[in-house]
């Protein structure tokens, strides 16, 4: 009898045991796959953040780009200068929102420090770090017509509990159009008094059958043509008169500045030439206002060489 309750004892124990073993182990793996859960959880979190900010820096980087030419325009007229250097200026409007030091009024909340500013309150909420920094801001043009924003950074963005971090380069580029754009050429060169926005010209037959009709249009409307003898957009804002591949020019209407008591200069209408000093031949054209001449360089361009006065 008593080695029947012995064997019974010891039965029961071992049951116990494997009982609890079993029991155990469930929930421990139970416990690991709930961890797993939280950690996949937290990876994925970050990683559709991730994806998000890579989504909103183009946005960021349009905004503030836009603003800072804007402002640069602002700059020219509040202070009668152009502005010294584009690209150091504009890396410093578009991550600080000034120029030489002076804060500027359309840049407030729209630089694009404060965009990440914003995304890095908006990470906080759901327990996130983002960090970044910017390596490399520059302005360009691929064409005549559009500049190009190009932003080197260095992001890192982690989980606060350690779960997981992304630290990553990202180089893009961001078009602006030039379109709308007041040219700085104007403002300097007329005191403020007459502004000329960019508006690219639709007119490609300038003179049909001797008529000068379209040409008139273009020039009393000072519409733009690209044209690589011209400076481009971007050069324009430093007072480089010089040529480019991306230049554009359009005819000064000088009615409008006669018309702000400007004193009118017996110079070729195109742009560059009657802001500048180069000395050219200018032709006077028929059917055309008394002060309207063309440079020699610009008569063919025109369609002007066979009605010049």
């Amino acid at each position: 009898m008593t080695k029947k309750r012995g064997i019974f004892y010891t039965t029961a124990a071992i049951a116990l045991t494997i009982v609890i073993i079993v029991t155990y182990s469930a929930y421990s793996t139970y416990r690991l796959s709930d961890k797993m859960d939280v950690i996949q959880t937290r990876i994925e979190t970050v990683n559709f953040f991730l994806k998000d900010v890579e989504r909103d820096i183009n946005n960021g980087a349009y905004i503030a780009g836009f603003r800072t030419l804007l402002s640069f325009n602002q700059f020219i007229a509040n202070n009668g200068t152009f502005i010294d250097n584009i690209n150091e200026r504009f890396k410093e409007s578009f991550l600080n929102g000034t120029i030489k030091q002076q804060p500027l009024g359309l840049m407030k909340d729209s630089t694009f420090t404060d965009w990440a500013n914003k995304i890095s309150t908006e990470a906080n909420k759901v327990d996130i770090k983002f960090n970044f920094t910017v390596n490399e801001v520059k302005i360009n043009h691929t064409d005549p017509w559009s500049v190009t924003v190009g932003l080197n950074l260095s992001l890192d963005i982690r989980d606060k509990r350690n779960t997981s971090y992304w630290i990553r380069d990202r180089y893009l580029t961001q078009s602006i159009s030039i379109i709308g754009f007041e040219d700085p050429l104007y403002i300097i060169n007329s005191k403020g008094r007459v502004t000329n926005t960019i508006v690219k010209s639709n007119i490609t037959q300038f003179v049909i059958s001797g008529k000068v009709d379209n040409l008139l249009i273009h020039a009393n409307n000072s519409w733009y043509i690209a044209h690589n003898d011209s400076p481009s957009f971007l050069m324009r804002f430093e007072g480089n008169l010089g040529n480019s591949t991306y230049g554009i020019e359009s005819l000064v209407n000088l009615d409008e500045f006669q018309q702000q008591g400007l004193t009118l200069k017996d110079r070729s209408v195109v742009d560059y030439i009657y802001f500048g000093t180069k000395s050219t031949t200018n032709f006077r054209i028929n059917n055309t206002p008394e002060w309207f001449k063309i440079d020699q360089g610009h008569l063919k361009f025109y369609q002007v060489e066979n009605i010049t006065i």
